[in-house]
């Protein structure tokens, strides 16, 4: 379990490999002070949607052999599920705090790469942290881009941040190339 929740929060990010969230990133960390009842909402909205849809997937499809049909009965008690917590939500505090690509991608990555409830779970929880852990990186790539003060004027900041997040990616994923492993080569 250490090294599954390791992985999928440092070596394959979600965010980092797989693009999931990325725009979702680069606009929550504008307001990062107003974080908590986004991540309270989206926290709970895969956790209850990816344990559920793997819970169908097990005791409704396979036994009648419709696992193709996963991704579309994923979205539907994902629908089902956002509107109640977004419901709960706007009752009690007011506000809306909706996010579909983000919560409805980590949900399909955790399906497709787990093997039992466990597995869903936790994939589901390390690939929302390591979202929660690209936000402060991205919100001080932004604030040096605004001490610079020269792409308000001239250029997309938001195109800045992403060419950013790809020299991060590529810093990153350079240990992985096989000619740099010693073992590769005689």
């Amino acid at each position: 379990m250490f090294f599954t929740a390791f992985y999928y929060i440092f070596f394959s990010s979600a965010v980092i490999l797989y693009g999931v969230g990325l725009n979702s990133a680069t606009i929550i960390c504008d307001s990062i002070h107003e974080l908590a009842l986004p991540v309270i909402k989206i926290l709970t909205n895969i956790l209850s949607t990816s344990v559920l849809a793997w819970l169908v997937l097990k005791y409704f499809l396979l036994p009648l052999n419709l696992a193709e049909l996963y991704p579309f009965m994923a979205l539907l008690i994902f629908f089902v599920v956002s509107v109640v917590i977004e419901t709960l939500i706007r009752i009690v505090t007011k506000k809306t705090a909706s996010d579909f690509s983000l919560s409805f991608l980590i949900v399909l990555l955790a399906l497709n790469e787990s093997l039992n409830i466990a597995d869903v779970a936790l994939i589901t929880c390390c690939s929302f942290i390591s979202f929660l852990i690209l936000i402060p990186l991205l919100y001080s790539v932004k604030k040096r881009i605004d001490i610079v003060g020269t792409f308000q004027v001239h250029g997309n900041k938001k195109s800045l941040v992403l060419v950013s997040i790809a020299i991060i990616v590529t810093v990153l994923a350079v240990g992985n190339v096989s000619w740099l492993n010693q073992r590769i080569l005689p």
